[in-house]
């Protein structure tokens, strides 16, 4: 049988990492990537949290300190280098200087990020720029700059498809996937298939429709907390989507279908649960730009 054969899984590998690509999909994760990245960091006051009493400080320990070279009383040289970062992450989107303003973008992130989260929870992760990080890093060693930039590179920026250009953008979506799939895996080791069970979700239901501070939408929630029925498709559809995103890698058929449906699904959340995933738009590194751009091509002659 060919998976007994190595020279299959061999070529497998070679396939899945360095089929021919195109340069306008890893463009089009460059442009995504930094543009959410410049909305989450515009939209958070991260050099003040530098600036809070000392007392806010207390339960950092010397370590994450070190580790993110984050110090407390230094609110100027903070605001200084948010302004760096963003002005590298728009340099990012429009092409000036790509890999150089991914690579600049991305290591400062990994500085400013965890003040956001640090001095109340012992970690930075899952607060709206832990992808950003590995994802601008990972395009800055990539030709992300061959295509849609505003300097054309010296290249042909839409020469014969390459190897160099999937990879990256294999990375990207591995990065995503993750997020889904150990969540679900979390769900299956700490709780238990139980989870999607009727009872479950409607405690979960519940409690995010009458949390105080989270709550804004509250009607989808209660309806869906009434019905076991809607209840049991919440969370099994909770899991399959989770744990089976991953499938969106190596298949077509499931980039077409399961990745806008788990959009969908994050629409539910939201009005049903209050609760918001900001990595949303980065899903857009599914879409096959190419064929975007083909067909914006063909309405013009559709329509003459």
């Amino acid at each position: 049988m060919k998976p007994l054969d190595p020279s299959w899984w061999i070529e497998a590998w070679n396939r899945f990492w360095f089929a021919p690509g195109s340069p306008r999909n890893l463009a089009a994760a460059r442009i995504t990537f930094a543009a959410y990245s410049v909305w989450v960091l515009l939209s958070r006051n991260l050099a003040e949290m530098s600036g809070l009493p000392s007392v806010f400080w207390s339960q950092v320990g010397a370590s994450a300190r070190w580790r993110y070279l984050d110090f407390p009383g230094h609110p100027d040289l903070e605001r200084v280098l948010v302004w760096i970062t963003a002005m590298a992450l728009l340099g990012a989107m429009v092409g000036v200087l790509p890999r150089f303003s991914c690579f600049l973008s991305g290591l400062l992130l990994y500085h400013l990020a965890p003040l956001e989260s640090l001095i109340w929870i012992p970690h930075p992760y899952a607060r709206g720029l832990t992808i950003s990080v590995i994802a601008l890093l990972t395009l800055s060693f990539s030709p992300c700059g061959d295509c849609w930039t505003l300097l054309p590179s010296r290249r042909d920026k839409l020469s014969a498809e390459r190897s160099d250009y999937t990879w990256p953008v294999r990375l990207l979506q591995l990065y995503l996937v993750e997020i889904y799939f150990f969540s679900g895996y979390a769900k299956v080791v700490h709780v238990g298939w139980k989870w999607a069970s009727a009872s479950n979700i409607r405690n979960w239901m519940l409690w995010c429709t009458e949390e105080e501070q989270i709550r804004v939408f509250h009607t989808l929630g209660t309806w869906i907390a009434d019905r076991p029925l809607a209840c049991w498709s919440v969370g099994i559809g909770t899991l399959l989507f989770e744990l089976g995103l991953v499938t969106a890698l190596f298949w077509k058929w499931p980039r077409r279908v399961l990745v806008p449906l788990v959009a969908v699904f994050h629409l539910g959340i939201l009005l049903a649960m209050n609760l918001v995933f900001l990595n949303v738009p980065q899903l857009l590194v599914f879409v096959d730009w190419d064929r975007v751009v083909a067909w914006f091509k063909l309405q013009p002659q559709l329509e003459a």
